[in-house]
């Protein structure tokens, strides 16, 4: 591993930790993996690196194995062209596929870019909706993806919630469940430090 967390992890480090999670482990093990390196990457080199690019999908399915009873877990190679990681339970294997949804016209690591302008966020009387209409664009593109298998889909809602919301995004995530069901084996969204 590194031996200072006064610098960025090297192209070498990074290739190592993703290596490194591509390999069947205990929840724990992957848990404890992710939380140890993920610290060490700066946020702009997070969003700016392609190699370290591996923790925005690590990293929700780390949370999400925390919440589930699984026996194995590991990232998949992109060589093997298939979803973004793989649970195990007794002879079941389960794909998991991870998404990111943004506000709109936001680009994923904008605000980390030296020539991104830092906008100011306006008030959305309709941000239930706006959120809701994001969400549904989101996982209606990795619909259309047409999977080989049903994967679990991880969604990652990256969009503040600036206020007191009604119901109007709980009531898309089960709309979108119903709708995509034949789809996906199940929708999981994480919003902040709650799953829906």
């Amino acid at each position: 591993m590194m031996d200072s967390a006064d610098r960025e992890p090297s192209d070498d480090e990074l290739s190592a930790a993703h290596e490194a999670l591509t390999c069947w482990q205990t929840p724990q093990e992957f848990v404890a993996k992710v939380e140890a390196f993920a610290p060490l990457v700066s946020s702009s080199a997070l969003f700016n690196k392609s190699n370290a690019g591996f923790l925005l999908d690590a990293i929700p399915i780390a949370e999400f194995i925390k919440r589930r009873t699984v026996q194995l877990v590991r990232m998949v190679k992109q060589a093997e062209r298939r979803n973004d990681g793989q649970i195990q339970n007794a002879d079941e294997t389960i794909d998991i596929e991870v998404t990111e949804v943004l506000d709109p016209g936001r680009k994923r690591g904008d605000e980390y870019r030296c020539e991104a302008e830092q906008g100011v966020r306006h008030f959305d009387p309709y941000l239930g909706e706006t959120i809701a209409n994001q969400l549904a664009r989101g996982v209606k593109k990795k619909a259309d993806k047409r999977y080989t298998t049903t994967p679990v889909l991880l969604v990652y809602l990256n969009i503040l919630g600036g206020g007191r919301l009604g119901g109007e995004v709980e009531i898309a995530i089960e709309r979108l469940r119903a709708e995509y069901a034949n789809a996906f084996r199940e929708i999981c969204v994480l919003w902040g430090t709650k799953w829906c």
